[in-house]
Formats: structure tokens, sequence, C-alpha cells
């Protein structure tokens, strides 16, 4: 059947994307999503390649036409926030399996020189829970003066803090004396500029994330442009990345055109996280979110190809752009 549905849809081209690949969830994930299993990922992979070719983000970007007739169906894995896990775990599996990989870099993070400030919210909530009654009161006093005794849940506060109002997560590890800094150092979750040029050296792609990992769609758009071009501006001077590829953090829903006429001539191609669909920019692909699929993998590409397949006659199969 997922024979026939990728023939059906003529969506040749799979990008599935992860963050890591782990066997026991690290406290700076563990209150935001479940990361695969080394042998969940492998029976994902498994299925990638019976189904579909490994190619490289140079062959991906030489498609410029993502809807042609190729005779075989191919895919291109992708992993985002350029974690550490993806040199420890990742790369030695897809080595093994001879699969093509772009990792997604925030500026900002590589060498562990700042934390991703929904990891940062992830490590506060595992605190709490695990502190002792003196702490926990401390945590739950700041929450209420916080919010003028309105928010009584620590973890909801937590989890409801955004990109503009993050330095409320530093306030709140000050209080308790907890130092993001020293776990930083210690438990090195990014990337490091001697791992990212040993695994090019490996073959594997690069691109960028944005700077620090804003929700697009609450920035202006000059901050938009900028989070992207010196993202890339950065990789391809310290790493001489050999393409300017983007990734949207969180979502490109509601990413306006006017963006991305802006940026066509300063990229080669750019990725969302809308599953299988087609978007309105041609060089804009959307990609597959495989650590929402807790289940049989093959299910759940048939599950994502047939949402194609009945969202086509609404007209919801494309990503339309404003």
């Amino acid at each position: 059947m997922l024979h026939s549905l990728i023939h059906i849809t003529n969506k040749k081209q799979l990008f599935p994307f992860y963050h890591l690949v782990s066997n026991k969830t690290p406290n700076y994930i563990k209150h935001l999503y479940t990361p695969k299993t080394e042998t969940e990922f492998k029976q994902d992979l498994s299925v990638f390649l019976q189904y579909f070719e490994s190619i490289s983000l140079s062959q991906t970007i030489e498609t410029k036409n993502f809807h042609s007739n190729n005779k075989k169906p191919s895919f291109h894995l992708t992993f985002d926030d350029g974690l550490s896990n993806f040199y420890h775990v990742i790369a030695p599996i897809l080595l093994k399996y001879k699969i093509h990989a772009t990792v997604f870099l925030n500026t900002d993070f590589i060498d562990n020189k700042d934390l991703f400030y929904r990891y940062k919210a992830s490590l506060l909530i595992e605190k709490y829970i695990t502190s002792d009654k003196e702490k926990k009161i401390k945590i739950e006093n700041f929450v209420a003066q916080q919010t003028n005794g309105k928010q009584k849940n620590v973890k909801d506060f937590l989890l409801g803090i955004n990109y503009q109002n993050k330095q409320v997560l530093n306030e709140l590890a000050n209080e308790i004396n907890f130092s993001f800094s020293v776990f930083l150092q210690k438990e090195q979750p990014y990337l490091t500029t001697a791992q990212i040029n040993e695994l090019q050296g490996q073959g594997f792609t690069f691109g960028s994330h944005s700077v620090n990992h804003p929700l697009y769609q609450k920035l202006p758009l000059k901050q938009q442009i900028k989070q992207t071009i010196e993202s890339i501006d950065f990789l391809q001077k310290k790493f001489q990345i050999k393409h300017r590829a983007f990734a949207f953090p969180f979502y490109d829903t509601d990413i306006t055109t006017d963006f991305f006429n802006e940026i066509k001539n300063k990229i080669e191609i750019s990725f969302g996280t809308s599953g299988i669909k087609e978007d309105a920019i041609p060089f804009n692909l959307q990609r597959l979110d495989m650590e929402k699929n807790a289940g049989n993998t093959k299910t759940y590409l048939i599950k994502n190809y047939l949402k194609f397949v009945l969202q086509k006659p609404l007209n919801k199969h494309l990503m339309k752009r404003n």
C-alpha cells in the first residue's frame, strides 16, 4: 500500500526529521517530547530504505523540480538543534546504514555557549519535581510573584514562557542556585566545533536553524531575516558549509511570501515541519516529524500519505502563503 501511495501522490521525496535518539530521555528534553530509542530509530531507517533511496543534501537541492518523476523515491534525513547526541549516537548508526543526513544548527549554541530556552524550562521542571519541600516552595513563590498569584501549576508556567520573556528562566535559576553554565560545561548537549568538523569529514552536511531558536511568527519580518541570514553567514564563514540551507525553528506556518522573497537569493533551500505537504514556495520543503510516531513506522507513513490524498481535493495539501 505504501508503494502505491507514494506513486499515486507523486510525493517521491520524503524528509523525515528528528532531534536526538536516546534510550534514556535527558532532562533537558524530558518535559518537551519523547525521542526515539536506538532500536526504534533503526526500525525507522529499515522502513525508509525499503521504500526510498537515501540522497544527499546536494542531490536534494539539484532536484529543483520537487515533483519530478524520479525512478526511485528518495529521502533525506534531517536533525534539528545541533545536539551532540548526533555525534555520539546517530552518526555511527547512519554511517553503518550508509545514510545521508543534514544537521541544522543554532549558531548561538555551538560549543555549548548557551542553551535553548525550552530546554532550560524542561531542566527547571525536573529540578522542581526532584527538589525538597523547601526548594519547591521557593519555586512556587517565584511563580506566584511572576503571575500575581494567578498561576499555581509550575510546569504549565514554565512551559508557557516564550522567546520574548525567556529571561524569566534565568531569574528562576538564579533564585534556586541552579547554573545553566555548569550544566552546559558538564553535559555538553550541543555539538562542538571539533565535532562538526569531524562530522563534515565523514560526509554529513550542516545548515542553519536560526541564531537562537525563536518562534518566527512572533518576530517582525526584519528580525526573521536577520536570524536567518546571520546564522547562515556565520556557518559558511566558520565551517565553509557547501550549501546555504535553513530549517525553521518550531514551524513555518504563517510565514509570509515577503520573508521568502527577501531570502530567496540568499539561501538555496529551506525546510518546514508540516509533514507530507506541498508548499507555495518551491524551495521550501515540508518535513515529517518522526518523533510524533510512537508506533509502527510503515503505518505512520501510510497515514501521512493518506492524509495528503484526502486533503488534496480540499486544497489543504498545499501550504499557502500570504
